[in-house]
């Protein structure tokens, strides 16, 4: 027989799984200019954070993203060294004959600690002794408290032919212990909005 401290333990540890699991990166904020009409697929990427390997993995994961849809994209830091600032003037001076459509900025603009009390409750757990009948006990579930952190990220989006701001997004998520999947769930965001506003071409008719 299964031991109830051991099912316990194991009912718990699920739910903490599933409640991280559940947390989602999600838009909070979006704009973007209405009299602006041209779809892109030339894009230099950048992530304007101060960890050189996160802003390495930032730009290179949104390169590879928009390269699987057949638009081209260019990484920030190999037009812009990691000990150059990232300012207008650096920025104008990396794009100066490119021929890029666009340039694609992502900042991290606060981290905030968030608590949260989870209430006791009780779980129906079931059990099949064969296939004839199946077995149903209630397990009771103490109550807890729950600490996390939410990164709040901006995405804007400019035009490099006029240097204006054509499209904003605010998102939050919920920092995790493995920061890539931050990073492929902010990028398939991104694109997800992008494409909704009619702002990337689609791949068949990039270039």
């Amino acid at each position: 027989m299964y031991p109830l401290t051991s099912l316990r333990s194991s009912i718990l540890l699920l739910l903490t799984v599933l409640l991280a699991g559940c947390a989602a990166t999600r838009s909070v904020m979006e704009w973007q200019d209405e009299a602006y009409s041209d779809t892109l697929n030339n894009i230099l990427v950048i992530a304007a954070v101060d960890d050189i390997t996160v802003r390495h993995s930032l730009e290179d994961a949104y390169s590879d993203k928009f390269a699987s849809m057949s638009l081209r994209a260019t990484p920030g830091y190999t037009l812009i060294a990691n000990d150059l600032p990232l300012s207008r003037e650096t920025v104008e001076t990396a794009i100066a004959g490119k021929h890029l459509d666009a340039v694609l900025v992502t900042r991290l603009l606060g981290v905030e600690e968030v608590e949260e009390y989870e209430p006791p409750g009780s779980i129906d757990y079931y059990r099949g002794y064969h296939r004839y009948y199946v077995h149903s006990m209630t397990v009771s579930s103490p109550g807890y408290y729950r600490k996390y952190k939410v990164l709040t990220l901006e995405t804007n989006l400019y035009d490099t032919r006029t240097g204006k701001l054509v499209w904003s997004m605010q998102s939050e998520s919920i920092d995790s212990s493995a920061p890539q999947e931050l990073i492929d769930a902010q990028i398939a965001l991104t694109v997800e909005r992008l494409l909704a506003r009619g702002l990337l071409a689609p791949a068949e008719k990039a270039e």
